[in-house]
């Protein structure tokens, strides 16, 4: 293209590649087919979906479907699964917990600055105070949540099983659930009611069994929901 701008010449050799690519193909080989082949029978999953959801929109199915899961949503929200492994305490015992880990790589903060780097011995104590002690009980005895509203030292009471939400309502507090036992397995929880409190640079965690209201053998004075005598013992 005599005269012609580069540009104009970069556009015309795109242009005439084009127009190879969109050619007939005559020159085109036939490779044959490799392998079984199946006419396309299913349709499209998006319709059948669709069209299920209609059908079932159309009988009610769909309704009722909704409605059970708000009513499944709602019960496990109003009483969880309990946390298992969880037995009634029957001895009073106590030992203390170290809550220091060992850091397995560099922690930091969100612009780089090292908090602890790999290898350091780390209590979550020293940085964050345990202001409250922790309560974990059994929500479904009576005689147990008496014990931990009893507490004389600022606390939060944690369910390993119950209603925490109906608890909320009657009693005017909050009442928190252990989702899942993480915090049971943390701190090696087998029995409520168990207190968790700070002792120094580690954790007393203590087993104290209770008696229950029903209880044909409480003794004559003693308050109902009162700290069993009968085998206590105490392990440090």
């Amino acid at each position: 293209m005599r005269g012609a701008s580069p540009g104009t010449c970069v556009a015309a050799l795109l242009l005439a590649s084009a127009l190879a690519v969109m050619s007939d193909g005559s020159d085109a080989k036939d490779l044959g087919v490799r392998g079984a082949t199946w006419p396309v029978a299913e349709s499209d999953l998006l319709e059948q979906i669709e069209a299920r959801l209609l059908e079932m929109q159309r009988t009610g199915a769909l309704a009722r479907l909704e409605a059970e899961a708000r009513e499944h949503a709602r019960l496990r929200l109003e009483e969880p699964e309990p946390v298992p492994g969880i037995a009634r305490a029957t001895q009073r015992r106590s030992r203390l917990l170290n809550p220091a880990v060992t850091v397995a790589r560099d922690i930091r903060t969100g612009d780089g600055a090292l908090v602890a780097a790999a290898g350091t011995r780390v209590n979550p104590l020293d940085r964050i105070g345990l202001t409250r002690d922790l309560l974990f009980v059994d929500g479904r005895r009576e005689a147990e949540i008496a014990w931990a509203l009893a507490h004389d030292r600022p606390s939060k009471i944690v369910l390993l099983a119950g209603r925490p939400l109906e608890l909320a309502r009657r009693h005017g507090r909050p009442f928190f659930f252990d989702q899942g036992g993480r915090l049971a397995a943390r701190f090696g929880l087998r029995f409520t009611p168990t207190s968790i409190a700070r002792a120094g640079t580690g954790l007393r965690i203590d087993e104290i069994p209770v008696e229950d209201r029903e209880d044909p053998g409480t003794s004559p004075g003693k308050a109902p929901g009162s700290v069993s005598g009968a085998g206590a013992k105490e392990e440090d």
